[in-house]
């Protein structure tokens, strides 16, 4: 049985602060990034381009891997679900995770601007949990929060490891996972790994995942430099690693891929590159 899914991130729906208080710390860091070269990199009519572009495609699950904002206001959140909500009429096809910059400043207290805007896509648990067809599964996680200004830096909970690990022995044998996060678990060749702007418990969490061969899949975004490759387990399937970060930005030079396409039939995993021109 094919199950298809479109996997995009990180697409950095921006405005600026307008209000005193919304000029929280970081905010004043990204800010700057965003007048200097993040509003030109994300246009608006990119991320329409990309709606469109998805909207002509057949596909039976959307998966977003988070950084839906640029500086987590309230406008920008609104301006994400304006624009994204032709590809949202269907919660039960769709699956978003927050991102770092989602997290990006604490909020007053009982204040979420992602659950308030895109929660019905994640839920009220401790773990996101989608059935697709063919014995897989989407497990989306939540690892972003708040840091000081130097750090963009994530963590997966104990707790939620727990609950996910809840899930899996809940499920047959022959279940096949996907799990849904922000930050990657592992990198190009020659890539230099800064703890300051990836996950803080990065080892534990990605031997954890290896550990448990029914996971099969990793999506996720935050590096704005598209890759897929595999991570080898001592025994069962390889685990395949999929990043479709800064999926409505402008190209660069020998860019390959804006998001990714996946057809899963049975335990065959193929992934497509998309280029959004």
């Amino acid at each position: 049985m094919n199950t298809t899914i479109i996997h995009i991130s990180d697409l950095h729906f921006h405005t600026y602060p307008q209000y005193f208080r919304e000029w929280k710390s970081k905010r004043i860091l990204g800010a700057a990034n965003l007048l200097a070269r993040r509003n030109r990199q994300f246009p608006l009519e990119r991320a329409k381009r990309l709606v469109k572009k998805i909207q002509e495609m057949k596909w039976d699950h959307l998966v977003i891997s988070g950084d839906l904002t640029q500086l987590a206001l309230e406008r920008g959140f609104s301006r994400a679900r304006e624009t994204l909500e032709p590809l949202l009429q269907d919660p039960e096809r769709v699956t978003i995770v927050p991102g770092n910059h989602d997290r990006y400043v604490r909020q007053p207290a009982g204040i979420d601007l992602f659950s308030q805007y895109f929660g019905e896509f994640f839920g009220s648990e401790e773990v996101h949990l989608r059935k697709l067809k063919g014995n897989w599964v989407i497990v989306g996680w939540d690892s972003a929060h708040p840091n000081d200004w130097l750090s963009a830096a994530g963590t997966v909970r104990r707790s939620t490891l727990q609950a996910t690990e809840k899930l899996l022995q809940s499920f047959p044998k022959d279940t096949r996972f996907i799990i849904v996060n922000h930050y990657p678990l592992s990198f190009p060749e020659g890539w230099k790994v800064d703890r300051y702007h990836e996950l803080y418990n990065l080892v534990p969490v990605r031997n954890w995942i290896l550990d448990r061969p029914q996971i099969r899949i990793y999506l996720h975004g935050h590096i704005h430099a598209n890759w897929q490759h595999h991570l080898l387990r001592k025994t069962g399937p390889d685990l395949a690693l999929i990043n479709s970060a800064a999926s409505s930005s402008k190209l660069y030079d020998g860019q390959l891929s804006s998001f990714h396409q996946l057809n899963l039939e049975d335990d065959h995993i193929r992934v497509s590159s998309i280029l959004l021109n």
